[in-house]
């Protein structure tokens, strides 16, 4: 073999074996570059997915900031308690179908957080107690339930406020929420004003046959510093919490209010209820001759407990009744002197 043969069968040589290994390093990168691309999908995948939250976030920002357009005052915490208005309870006879106190048709008064008919026990529906407090721009209501709603472990009710400010027994206001959020928001708040004075037919609270009005029949519009707020309360998710302003409310000395929890009727338009129907349609929850609840279902409100002056004296219709204790009388001591002092 010549020399010239020779180097051409080298350089031959060293071709094949760059070929060789240039084909061996790709098989290799594609091999990596198939490893990797899971996890580049699934980096890409957490991107989105980061993204679309992101998004949804800004947009219930977006929509929460839309519903509190025109509103230029915010609620705080509210401070300790000054009044706490306790209510009847129907926890305890839940498992009996009924109701033991609190429930007076005639007067405007329900303990009816049951079903019509089957008598199902609502413990979201079921008012305990109301807490009251105040600052210098808000007026302060906690509505405490027995209990979240035994199939879905919310809250579903409409829970409201009503106000007396003239004294009457003829509610003018009603603040209400559905589906309160975690936060104080005027989302779902909804206010009603009495536009004609009929809340409450001809005798306010007592029941009227066919004296039924239009109930409150005037939605308010909240803005500026007339707004009201409601949330969860933060500390107990069976409470649903309410700042309503004084700005809202008309800055007023003095007034009566009380809590409701609606998840029938739901219609503030009826007001009061008791004129809208007779015993016999509304049924009862106590056992006896219009036992059970009928058309009047699902349903808990409270008396109404004044701001502004005492809770003694005049007593003004749908008031709580303050009975105070009975105070035994000490029997007058009597001395006995011994005869031999005598």
């Amino acid at each position: 073999m010549t020399l010239i043969k020779r180097i051409q069968v080298i350089l031959l040589a060293v071709f094949l074996a760059t070929l060789l290994t240039s084909c061996g390093g790709a098989k290799e990168a594609i091999e990596q570059a198939e490893q990797e691309a899971p996890i580049k999908e699934e980096a890409s995948a957490a991107s989105e997915e980061a993204e679309v939250i992101e998004k949804e976030e800004v947009v219930e920002a977006e929509e929460e900031s839309e519903s509190q357009v025109g509103i230029s005052i915010e609620p705080g915490e509210p401070p300790a308690p000054e009044r706490i208005l306790v209510d009847s309870t129907s926890s305890s006879s839940a498992f009996e179908k009924r109701a033991v106190l609190g429930d007076n048709f005639q007067k405007n008064l329900y303990e009816r957080p049951f079903s019509s008919q089957e008598m199902v026990y609502q413990p979201d529906l079921d008012i305990q107690t109301v807490d009251f407090a105040h600052d210098d721009d808000f007026f302060y209501f906690t509505i405490r339930l027995f209990g979240l709603d035994t199939v879905n472990g919310k809250l579903n009710g409409t829970y409201a406020v009503e106000f007396d400010r003239t004294l009457t027994g003829r509610g003018d206001l009603v603040v209400s929420v559905e589906n309160p959020g975690e936060k104080w928001s005027v989302e779902n708040v909804r206010v009603f004003g009495d536009g004609n004075t009929d809340v409450g037919g001809p005798r306010p609270t007592l029941a009227d046959k066919d004296g039924a009005g239009d109930g409150h029949d005037l939605l308010v519009e909240m803005k500026a510093t007339n707004a009201a707020f409601a949330r969860i309360d933060p500390q107990d998710p069976e409470a649903v919490q309410f700042a309503v302003s004084r700005a809202l409310l008309d800055d007023p000395d003095k007034f009566l209010w009380g809590a409701w929890a609606d998840n029938g009727l739901k219609n503030v338009g009826m007001f009061d209820y008791n004129d809208t129907m007779g015993i016999s349609a509304a049924g009862s929850p106590n056992r006896g001759r219009y036992y059970p609840i009928k058309d009047l279902e699902k349903l808990d409100n409270t008396c109404r407990l004044p701001y502004g002056f005492e809770q003694t004296g005049t007593y003004f219709k749908g008031m709580c009744i303050n009975t105070p204790p009975v105070i035994p009388q000490r029997p007058t001591p009597v001395v006995v002197i011994p005869e031999e002092e005598l």
